[in-house]
């Protein structure tokens, strides 16, 4: 009788346990940034606004910190480079101070693609090279995400359907107008049969 009694007293405890790691693991808040150390420093790196949708701007998100002192570091705007990456694309985009950040820094971008993007960061901080690559996903920061899950009232069209839209405008045009040409002539001819 004692023995099912701990038996019984530890199941419950147990199932306590597991519900309360569950409850922590899903309500768990996503990671919005990646941190990398060089050094003294740590760079975190991320988009400046997340979710990070297509066609909205956005930026670097980026923060210098000295993890000895705690303190950011500024005045780094001229000695860092960053630049974005999207597959086999890259564009380098020009840093600038983030207003009352200490340590803090970015770059206005907007993303055209849904998907993975990667910010590249490389330069010197205080004698200390930096190299730092770190790709979108979900130990880092957000991927780019279609903005269709947040538009109201009205769904928005994406990039390829406006181009699509357009395409199909000019084929009609030119077929308008290749019929509109083909009219005049036979009219014409038509005028000069009769004289």
């Amino acid at each position: 009788m004692l023995v099912q009694s701990r038996f019984r007293t530890f199941a419950v405890f147990a199932a306590l346990v597991g519900v309360l790691a569950g409850f922590l693991f899903v309500h768990a808040p996503a990671r919005a940034h990646g941190d990398l150390e060089f050094g003294d420093y740590v760079l975190e790196i991320g988009f400046l606004n997340e979710p990070a949708l297509v066609g909205q701007p956005n930026g670097l998100e980026l923060n210098v910190t000295n993890h000895e002192t705690g303190e950011g570091v500024n005045g780094l705007a001229d000695v860092l480079h960053a630049e974005i990456v999207y597959g086999s694309q890259s564009l380098e985009l020009p840093l600038r101070p983030r207003e009352g950040v200490d340590g803090g820094y970015t770059a206005d971008v907007i993303p055209t693609e849904p998907g993975e993007y990667t910010w590249h960061i490389w330069g010197n901080i205080e004698g200390t090279d930096i190299d730092a690559e770190l790709a979108s996903g979900p130990n880092s920061f957000s991927d780019v995400e279609m903005p269709t899950a947040y538009a109201f009232p009205y769904p928005l069209a994406t990039a390829r359907e406006l181009q699509q839209q357009v395409l199909t405008s000019l084929y009609v045009g030119v077929v308008g107008v290749g019929l509109g040409v083909i009219a005049l002539v036979l009219a014409i001819m038509l005028t000069i049969k009769k004289k």
